[in-house]
């Protein structure tokens, strides 16, 4: 994998990014997610199952909370637990707040043309970053994420998707409405499981549903 980048210039992408939002992400996640945020992730992490030799991709990451839990669950040198975001400021908070930490890195970057190798993690996660993409990039990105994984490499998102109770469908249309994002509809309408039944995945499985609106994929190279 290349070297970490020092240079946090936004790069080009229709993508949604959320730079202006990164100094009070971690405040407004939990109020977006209903509190279910660390449930997310405690499901992605079990999931994962890592041994503690692995490498592993988080997209979309955010200010890295994902990320440094799972750089926590690494013990051999060389494994290591990648954080993407295409937004600078998320990566600078996310740099700042895993200063020393080891096993743990942080780059600045599109999801639909990842800067690393073919076959480089042995798993890769996102979680409610796809809601934030359109169906094109969607595709793009899953696409990518294969590349990059290992044979038999496991990928994990959590993201929202086609609302099955009234409660679900009151979240998501809420947020589409409060944020006007094309995205966010494409996923209510089932765009996403239509991605990843578009890349050539070994297996795609329906994980979990949670709250009416979320749903869990666990799809494998």
């Amino acid at each position: 994998m290349p070297a970490p980048s020092s240079d946090l210039a936004a790069p080009v992408t229709r993508g949604r990014t959320l730079d202006h939002a990164a100094a009070v992400y971690d405040i407004l996640a939990p109020v977006m997610t209903l509190g279910q945020e660390g449930r997310y992730r405690r499901l992605a992490l079990r999931l994962l199952d890592l041994r503690g030799g692995e490498k592993v991709l988080d997209v979309g990451c955010g200010t890295g909370v994902l990320t440094r839990l799972l750089a926590a669950r690494l013990n051999a040198a060389d494994a290591c637990a990648v954080g993407l975001d295409a937004a600078p400021k998320m990566i600078d908070v996310a740099r700042r707040r895993a200063a020393g930490l080891p096993r743990l890195r942080f780059d600045v970057g599109v999801a639909e043309t990842l800067p690393y190798g073919d076959a480089s993690f042995d798993c890769a996660v996102s979680t409610f970053f796809f809601h934030h993409i359109d169906a094109e990039l969607k595709r793009r990105s899953l696409a990518e994420l294969r590349r990059v994984l290992k044979p038999a490499g496991k990928l994990i998102i959590v993201d929202v998707d086609t609302p099955t109770t009234w409660f679900g469908k009151l979240c998501a249309w809420s947020g589409y409405w409060l944020f006007k994002q094309e995205e966010i509809r494409e996923n209510i309408r089932g765009e996403l499981p239509r991605a990843l039944a578009d890349v050539p995945f070994r297996e795609v499985t329906r994980i979990a549903h949670y709250s009416g609106y979320v749903t869990v994929f666990q799809a494998v190279k």
